[in-house]
């Protein structure tokens, strides 16, 4: 297929002077808006070959993968028939965007000339689905764009660096229809589960719930998706999926997370980040003044910034490791202290989390001491997955 088009680039430089930046962002300005008008032209060109293919009096063969569709009033049962005749055009446009250029157009309507059904073929001839306004390409990069950040810094860097205008609504909507193939478990050494909570109807509430297994290099093999489903029939299927017990399972704490999967691995883990974030917040709750909770917060981050030494773990001395289990002691001794100076301020609900999470917030730690394995301490590796990107979309 060839088609000719003559298209007029119009270049605005504000003044009479301009630098080589100023010029090249114009010329780019004018590329885009005249890549838009030329996708336009192109696309309606081929639309009309399309319709015009369907209407003309060109055999089965010629028209083959075009014009399928269900016969009228019967669905599920497709019409043999493919002569067609024109039936006007949508009366609303459809919204197409791209990884480079969007397009409104509005599609063209045939009928069929056996069961009288009107369909846009177009939509198939494009390869689009019935209410489909974005294409693969342009998902593949929203959703390679906020991989590894959150979706409002995704659409942000999407917008200023590639020009792709996608709010972070709308990388959310398309990145909960993206399918994460489910796999069976490797053997994995580490756990990690995690929900995230999505709205349903007016009202309503649900949550997408997600586990997975993560290697010693930080790669990650999804074990499942769930929505609506509990923790407790969750645990069931992954156990199953299990090839051996996991080292070491990493949650941000949710009772009923650490409740069935944690009984899944050698040892829990408290995420770090989620400690002292949800601490300020209990304290909150408790009503601690906004200064308290700041040092709060401070002196928790401090307690938790235990590192592994950065060496190989034949080169690290039984002292190394000594220090490390000695400074482990005077960290959970130290929160011990915390929550009952919570105690007797009558903080009860931060004294509480601190209680529940202190078993649980150096097993990485005893891990590593135990076996020489390296493991996660924040669940940062599991929320990022919440963008299923790293999918190829075909």
């Amino acid at each position: 297929m060839k088609m000719v088009v003559t298209l007029r680039f119009e270049v605005n430089i504000e003044g009479d002077r301009a630098n080589a930046n100023e010029i090249f962002l114009a010329v780019n300005d004018a590329i885009r808006d005249g890549g838009s008008k030329l996708s336009l032209m192109v696309l309606e060109g081929y639309q009309d070959q399309v319709v015009e293919l369907l209407c003309s009096a060109s055999g089965r063969s010629a028209k083959k993968g075009l014009g399928g569709h269900e016969m009228k009033g019967e669905k599920g049962r497709k019409c043999r028939c493919r002569t067609f005749k024109r039936a006007g055009n949508w009366s609303d446009e459809k919204k197409l965007v791209g990884e480079l250029f969007s397009v409104k157009f509005r599609p063209a309507l045939v009928e069929c000339g056996q069961c009288g059904k009107r369909f846009t073929p177009v939509i198939d001839a494009l390869e689009l689905d019935a209410y489909q306004g974005r294409t693969d390409g342009l998902l593949r990069i929203v959703m390679e764009a906020v991989a590894d950040t959150s979706y409002r810094r995704g659409s942000v860097q999407l917008d200023r660096i590639a020009e792709v205008p996608t709010t972070k609504s709308t990388a959310h909507r398309w990145a909960a229809g993206v399918e994460l193939p489910v796999m069976e478990g490797k053997g994995e050494p580490f756990l990690g589960a995690d929900g995230t909570g999505f709205k349903r109807q007016p009202g309503e509430k649900g949550e997408v719930r997600m586990v997975l297994e993560i290697s010693g290099s930080g790669g990650v093999r999804p074990l499942g998706v769930w929505a609506g489903t509990s923790w407790e029939n969750i645990s069931k299927e992954v156990k199953k999926k299990l090839r051996g017990r996991p080292n070491l399972f990493i949650s941000d704490g949710e009772r009923a997370l650490e409740k069935w999967l944690g009984k899944l691995a050698e040892k829990s883990e408290r995420c770090h980040w989620h400690l002292s974030r949800d601490s300020s917040y209990f304290l909150w709750g408790d009503g601690a003044p906004l200064d308290e909770r700041k040092a709060v917060k401070k002196k928790l981050s401090n307690l938790l910034a235990i590192e592994i030494p950065e060496k190989d773990v034949e080169f690290v001395t039984e002292d190394d490791k000594s220090e490390i289990g000695e400074r482990i002691k005077a960290a959970e001794k130290e929160i011990d202290s915390l929550k009952e100076e919570f105690e007797e301020k009558g903080y009860e609900k931060a004294a509480t989390y601190l209680s529940n999470a202190r078993d649980r917030l150096f097993n990485h730690l005893r891990l590593w001491l135990e076996t020489g394995i390296v493991g996660p301490r924040t669940t940062s590796i599991i929320e990022n997955q919440y963008c299923p990107v790293k999918i190829k979309v075909v």
